[in-house]
C-alpha cells in the first residue's frame, strides 16, 4: 500500500526528544569550565562506578505533546527531568549553574537534525535532592531540575 498525499500538517511523526535533549546535551561545552560529566538518558548499573571518578547527568524526557496541533502541528511541548550526581557538593552546584545557563540559551542555538528547540516554558533552577534511589553510595549528592520545553519537529 502506497502513502498517499496528505496536506494535513497534523499528519506527523512525532517529535524525537530525547534524541533532540542528547544533541543539545553534547553540544555544551563542558571543557570551558573543567567540566567531564557522564550523560545517561536513565540510571544503569554502572552508575555507581561511574560515580567514583565523574560526576553524572540523568536526563528523561516525558512523551511529546502538540499543545496546538490545529494551527501549528511541528510545534511540541515536553517535559526534560535532569539530575546531576557527584560526590563533591561545590562541584556538583557549579555544574547545575553551567547546565542552567546552558538550558536557558538553547533557543538561541542552531536546531539539529531532530528539531530546534524555541522556548523553554518553565526553566526552574536545580534543588537538592536525596540520592537514595538512584545510587547506594551515602557520599553522593544529587541535584534535581525539571523543565517544560518548546521545539519544533524538523522538516520533512
Amino acid at each position: 500500500m502506497s502513502d498517499p498525499t496528505i496536506f494535513d500538517l497534523s499528519v506527523r511523526e512525532q517529535l524525537d526528544a530525547v534524541a533532540m535533549t542528547r544533541a543539545y546535551l553534547d553540544a555544551v561545552e563542558w571543557k570551558n569550565r573543567d567540566f567531564r560529566p557522564v550523560i545517561q538518558p536513565e540510571v544503569t548499573p554502572a552508575t555507581d562506578s561511574l560515580l567514583l571518578s565523574h560526576d553524572v547527568i540523568l536526563y528523561h524526557c516525558g512523551a511529546p505533546e502538540q499543545p496546538d496541533w490545529n494551527l501549528k502541528a511541528w510545534i511540541w511541548q515536553y517535559t526534560l527531568s535532569l539530575t546531576v550526581l557527584g560526590r563533591d557538593p561545590e562541584r556538583v552546584a557549579r555544574i547545575c549553574g553551567w547546565l542552567h545557563r546552558c538550558i536557558s540559551a538553547w533557543p538561541y542555538q542552531p536546531g539539529t537534525m531532530y528539531g530546534k528547540i524555541g522556548r523553554i516554558v518553565d526553566n526552574p533552577g536545580f534543588e537538592s535532592r536525596s540520592s537514595g534511589d538512584m545510587t547506594s553510595s551515602k557520599s553522593i549528592v544529587a541535584w534535581t531540575s525539571t523543565k517544560r520545553i518548546q521545539a519544533a519537529s524538523p522538516r520533512g
